[in-house]
């Protein structure tokens, strides 16, 4: 039930539990003056509306006509039977007094104390409800004179419900009774209404107190499906995206870290044997001009792998950064990979490498990419390939194929292939299969991992399979040209 409707129900109870309180008051107050609770309607009800009210009250009327013009048939035996027997419709009984002497009483009062009705002349807006030797009367007088002088009275006397009994016993109790009910209600009501909207709220406030103070472990339970119940939903799901966030933060930290120690490392190799040849050539140690060319050569060419290290840094940190501009564009990928390999055939005809490619057929090989990413990516892995294969006679295999929504390169050597427990390892920046040997084969770590960013960048995935010993085949697929919404690769 929603907070809106649980508070709308609390006022509507409110509101009329107090006007049932004041109905049944009523109903109590005219059990207790008049022993009727129909009898509320003479009491109430304009002039103009009373009228006709009740044969009782017009039999009364005609009656107290009747005294005034002939009292004297209120002497007749028979006359005040016939009007015993009309009452006696209505619930009531006749009795008559002519001074104080009873000169009719109806069968049905035998036994009532007559000495205790009212005195002549004891008039009364309000028809009292008496009590009457030990029983509860409501009682009609109607006073008059009789010819000859004489005090007489008419009573109509009903009897009382044993309710109206009850009422007179006990009103103060009942009273008292309903005052109590009232505000137990009310204040169950107030109660309940509060309990359900002030405990979620301090549920929230200890949570929000415990994430202020670091503490995001602290899961918080909606109670309800109401507006707190998805507030606490909300309030829990933004306390596990911060954690998630914090957790994050903490590992680009630890990233950031490791990458700088990574990086000091890397550069500092190449540095030191920069500095260990210039040294050598200031102290004179290369005396000879064939010893001069070869420090030389030894200089440029770690600063040739320097200034490698430090465009590959900066490319991987736009890629993390996600900065790196990509230009994407429909490629019929096997022509693309065809041409790629021709370039490769020719750059390495001398150095006893074979180049094989595999272009499986009725395959449909348009995608969208980015050219130039995507042959840094090719070259990547074979650079990594050929640096590793220390056979005389290389090889590097390309196979091509259609895998329904996607196309798969894979491309396999003839190396000495990766231990299990590495394999994994490989894309991850600054890996090297033989920490010991450095920057030994001018590596840096980053071809792999660089490679792995960009084919995430396409929506591909990459992967390695390797034995030790017979070799190791890196692939990665490409979504088809079609299978994804070309603008929403371009960024």
């Amino acid at each position: 039930m929603s907070i809106r409707l649980r508070l709308l129900l609390s006022y509507i109870a409110m509101i009329f539990i107090p006007i049932l309180f004041a109905i049944v008051s009523a109903l109590l107050v005219a059990l207790l003056f008049r022993g009727d609770v129909k009898e509320l309607r003479n009491i109430y009800l304009p002039p103009e509306h009373q009228i006709d009210l009740s044969k009782k009250d017009e039999f009364f009327l005609d009656l107290h006509r009747q005294s005034i013009k002939d009292p004297s048939l209120f002497l007749n035996p028979t006359y005040l039977n016939k009007i015993d027997k009309e009452l006696k419709k209505s619930g009531s009984s006749l009795v008559i007094r002519n001074g104080k002497k009873i000169t009719y009483l109806s069968e049905t009062l035998k036994g009532l104390d007559t000495a205790e009705l009212p005195r002549f002349g004891a008039y009364r807006d309000i028809d009292p409800v008496e009590r009457i030797d030990h029983q509860f009367v409501s009682i009609k007088q109607l006073d008059f004179f009789f010819r000859n002088g004489a005090e007489g009275s008419l009573f109509f006397i009903s009897d009382a419900s044993s309710l109206a009994k009850f009422v007179r016993s006990f009103f103060p109790g009942l009273f008292i009774g309903l005052i109590l009910i009232l505000i137990i209600t009310n204040g169950l009501l107030t109660y309940y209404v509060s309990r359900s909207i002030i405990r979620p709220i301090r549920e929230l406030q200890k949570a929000a107190k415990e994430m202020k103070d670091g503490n995001l472990h602290v899961e918080i339970e909606p109670r309800s499906k109401d507006e707190l119940g998805q507030l606490a939903m909300d309030f829990d799901e933004m306390r596990v995206r911060l954690k998630e966030s914090m957790e994050l933060q903490a590992a680009y930290e630890a990233n950031r870290k490791e990458l700088i120690a990574n990086i000091s490392h890397d550069l500092k190799t190449p540095i030191t044997t920069i500095k260990g040849y210039v040294e050598g050539i200031r102290d004179g140690v290369a005396n000879s001009p064939d010893r001069m060319n070869r420090y030389i050569q030894t200089i440029y060419n770690k600063s040739i792998d320097l200034d490698h290290m430090i465009d590959e840094l900066f490319l991987y940190s736009k890629l993390d950064l996600q900065r790196l501009p990509f230009l994407f564009e429909k490629i019929q990928f096997d022509h693309y990979i065809q041409d790629f390999v021709e370039e490769l055939q020719f750059d390495v005809e001398d150095k006893y490498t074979e180049v094989l490619l595999e272009i499986e057929k009725n395959g449909v090989y348009k995608v969208l990419g980015d050219r130039e990413h995507l042959k840094r990516v090719i070259a990547n892995i074979v650079n990594n390939s050929l640096k590793y294969i220390e056979k005389e006679n290389k090889k590097l295999s390309f196979h091509l194929c259609d895998i329904q929504t996607h196309i798969q390169l894979s491309i396999k050597d003839n190396g000495p292939g990766i231990s299990p427990e590495n394999l994994p390892l490989i894309f991850d920046r600054f890996y090297r299969a033989d920490l010991a040997r450095g920057t030994e084969k001018g590596g840096s770590g980053l071809g792999l991992s660089i490679a792995k960013r960009i084919i995430e960048e396409h929506h591909g995935s990459i992967w390695a399979e390797s034995s030790e010993g017979e070799g190791t085949t890196i692939s990665f697929t490409l979504k088809k040209a079609g299978e994804q919404d070309e603008n929403d690769l371009n960024h």
